[in-house]
């Protein structure tokens, strides 16, 4: 092995250590007891202390935090693939300068920082009566999620030959069964890669809903374990048993769909 082959490999394990550490300490502390982990913070616990789980299971609501998360993940990234694709697809194929000016317009508002907007929304929020719903935080994620989502679908179908579109066409079909049986099955590797980065950014995410989600039939499990802290007090055991349970669904969605996302950045640079 060469020399350069071996600073390559200490970097790069070198990373996986400093990337992987924060999981190790998840697990650590998740699994040992609140003495255990006064005395030793990062020392190994004498047993395996499970019982975190399930109390933090039931303190927290688990269930319901997993299934507001869920639903709010899920039907956001709906709406952003649904409504990217079909921007892209527009923007891509359209001659006029119109397109061109909705193209960059999308882009633009990948340049505003979500902090900026914090309180405008927060406002819309409360006069719309959006707050502690739903609807409300998945629009506001949809919105910023079109943005990108836009970029990649638009640069996608720019790289897709027009003479399919067109034989098609010749065959009588109309422009949305175009899209629908030809234009968007070429669409996968691109809507894996929109899918799952905004599934990974929307789960985990915790300011927006901080803003929006006070109530507690609707807190998401990143907001949930936020009340494991309190003024005087705070029990890092079950923040982290709650923690480590909050990631699993995440984590089990990107190893599998970890593949996909290889194969749409490959097809992205063979198009480019």
């Amino acid at each position: 092995m060469k020399p350069t082959k071996y600073l390559v490999f200490g970097v790069v394990t070198l990373l996986a250590i400093v990337f992987l550490f924060p999981l190790y300490v998840a697990l650590l502390m998740s699994l040992k007891s609140a003495k255990e982990t006064f005395d030793s913070f990062y020392g190994l616990p004498s047993s395996l202390n499970f019982s975190n789980f399930a109390h933090a299971w039931d303190v927290s609501k688990y269930p319901t935090a997993l299934t507001n998360s869920l639903i709010v993940t899920l039907l956001s990234v709906a709406l952003i693939i649904i409504v990217s694709a079909l921007s892209g697809y527009a923007i891509a194929r359209g001659k006029k300068p119109f397109y061109n000016f909705m193209y960059l317009l999308f882009l633009s508002g990948m340049m505003v920082p979500f902090q900026v907007t914090m309180l405008p929304l927060y406002k819309l929020g409360k006069t719309l009566d959006l707050l502690n719903s739903h609807w409300g935080i998945m629009l506001i994620y949809g919105g910023f999620g079109v943005q990108s989502g836009v970029l990649f679908y638009t640069g996608f179908v720019r790289g897709i030959s027009k003479e399919i579109e067109e034989a098609a066409r010749i065959d009588g079909c109309s422009t949305p069964g175009i899209f629908i049986r030809i234009v968007l099955p070429l669409l996968k590797p691109v809507t894996a890669t929109v899918l799952v980065l905004n599934a990974l950014y929307i789960w985990n995410d915790f300011l927006l809903p901080l803003l929006y989600l006070q109530e507690k039939a609707y807190r998401t499990i990143p907001l949930q374990q936020y009340f494991f802290f309190g003024q005087y007090s705070s029990d890092l055991n079950l923040a982290f048993a709650y923690a480590v349970m909050g990631m699993i669904p995440i984590i089990v969605f990107f190893l599998f769909m970890q593949r996909f996302i290889i194969k749409g950045i490959a097809a992205g640079a063979i198009k480019g």
